[in-house]
């Protein structure tokens, strides 16, 4: 599975690939979440201003996910 980010003004994460035939579990998300995506967000925008949205599967919606994107992130939609 690959994980990619594509913000509405065209700007890209470089892609993030979980190992083939793995299961994602929540820890696994949280780690890509944690030192992947956020330190591309802060670099990226500088200003906090994004909005982070994603689905409802249950690794987006646990409280340990929720209390990362609270603590770190400008806004998010889960």
């Amino acid at each position: 599975m690959v994980l990619k980010d594509v913000a509405s003004d065209g700007k890209k994460m470089i892609p993030f690939f979980f190992k083939a035939g793995k299961k994602i579990y929540q820890e696994a998300y949280y780690k890509v979440l944690r030192f992947t995506i956020l330190p591309w967000l802060k670099a990226t925008y500088l200003e906090d201003n994004y909005v982070w949205i994603q689905d409802g599967v249950p690794s987006h919606t646990s409280a340990k996910w929720q209390k990362l994107c609270t603590d770190n992130m400008a806004d998010f939609w889960a």
